[in-house]
């Protein structure tokens, strides 16, 4: 009859308590792939905003339930390249022996200072010199002597050296180089390097709910937008139709957090503190405001009109930076990514190891079909689950009680 008792409670608790560490709450399929290789998995608002903060719980699995390895990827809001950009070579005429010449074409007579020049690695020194012109005929001297040297590059079997000059537009550029105790130089491009801005890509958040309350009382446009899940909102868009001229502030809310106030010997206090972010909405500059990544299921934006008539807005787009996983795929084959635990750590992968060995630019596909793997009534009712399970633990404590009293007393009577 114990026995039984035992076996009947220890069921109970184990039916109650949480699943281990390996289940997730949410799974999507990837879309199918054409071609063996790294691909780029766009990772949608959904998958992000049901995982972990950091994506540490994401898993991707093959068709054979293996788990496949991948590198996270996150686009940066604005980052700075910098590209090679070559001129044309019109000749270049070599005299061993004497000076050689290297003629380049600056076609739009752009004000440079400086040419780079790719050269192909050569243990040597050459005096060089530099002149310009817009015919061909009259040149002009912008450098009248310089030294290439070192020539070296233990990575690569070509070396760029930067030759410098004052600034100059001239349609031509002559370049003579001393060959009179050496070979000629295998130059083989000439250019200049051009450093260019480049903007991240977002994708778009969908709105469940979005509404809109002007208020006369306190000149003040409240405008309240809801996901209907968790999402992690990195920049919100403006498209403002009138009036022509406007310069408004207000600030975007983005929710409440605990902050405990207090020490050891008071007893500490856990107040809600707003978090929000200003906001400053111009005629002047694009109507585009960065967020702090914060997971928020609604968004409240307050604009401030003063004696003002509100703001005509057609209508607020909510982004997120791009976020992928970079994994080798195979065709014909159905990949399912699987997401929501909390007590996942981040896997460890041989891939992060050669991250620089992987192309930047590699095809992209979609997450697709995602779905809950929870229970309904795991999902409306959280609380109810949590009181079943102390419920089962309670019972179990007070079974191994009287079992323990039992015990204690038949040995009294033996």
């Amino acid at each position: 009859m114990k026995s039984k008792l035992l076996y009947l409670l220890a069921g109970l608790l184990l039916c109650f308590l949480p699943a281990d560490a390996q289940d997730f709450a949410w799974q999507a399929q990837l879309a199918p792939v054409s071609q063996q290789g790294y691909h780029r998995i766009l990772l949608s608002p959904q998958v992000t905003g049901y995982s972990q903060p950091n994506l540490e719980d994401l898993r991707l699995f093959n068709p054979e339930g293996q788990a496949v390895p991948y590198l996270v990827r996150t686009e940066v809001p604005l980052q700075y390249r910098t590209l090679f950009k070559p001129y044309q070579i019109l000749a270049y005429t070599r005299r061993p022996g004497g000076v050689s010449e290297l003629l380049v074409h600056n076609p739009g007579k752009r004000s440079i200072n400086n040419i780079s020049l790719q050269i192909g690695n050569a243990e040597v020194r050459k005096q060089v010199s530099l002149s310009g012109s817009d015919d061909q005929q009259n040149w002009y001297v912008l450098k009248e002597q310089d030294l290439l040297y070192a020539i070296q590059n233990s990575k690569n079997t070509a070396e760029v050296k930067l030759l410098d000059f004052p600034l100059s537009n001239y349609r031509y550029f002559r370049l003579q180089l001393n060959d009179s105790v050496s070979a000629p130089l295998n130059i083989l491009q000439a250019g200049y390097y051009d450093t260019y801005s480049e903007a991240g890509k977002y994708t778009r958040i969908p709105i469940q709910s979005f509404t809109r309350r002007d208020s006369a009382e306190n000149h003040t446009t409240y405008l309240r937008l809801k996901f209907g899940q968790p999402v992690y909102p990195e920049q919100v868009a403006f498209y403002i139709s009138a009036p022509q001229l406007y310069h408004r502030s207000g600030q975007v809310v983005l929710g409440d957090q605990n902050v405990h106030r207090g020490n050891r010997r008071k007893r500490r206090r856990a107040l809600r503190n707003q978090i929000s972010v200003p906001l400053l909405l111009s005629s002047n500059a694009p109507a585009v405001q960065d967020l702090p990544r914060q997971k928020v299921e609604e968004l409240t934006i307050q604009i401030e009109n003063a004696d003002n008539p509100p703001l005509t807005i057609d209508s607020v787009r909510v982004l997120q930076l791009n976020r992928y996983l970079i994994a080798a795929l195979k065709p014909s084959q159905v990949y399912t990514l699987k997401f929501g635990n909390e007590k996942l750590m981040p896997p460890e992968y041989d891939l992060q190891f050669f991250q620089d060995s992987i192309p930047m630019d590699i095809p992209a596909i979609q997450v697709q079909n995602v779905k809950s793997l929870l229970p309904a009534k795991s999902q409306k009712q959280p609380q109810s689950s949590k009181i079943l399970i102390w419920a089962a633990i309670a019972a179990l404590a007070l079974g191994l009680g009287y079992m323990t009293v039992r015990l204690l007393r038949d040995m009294e009577k033996k």
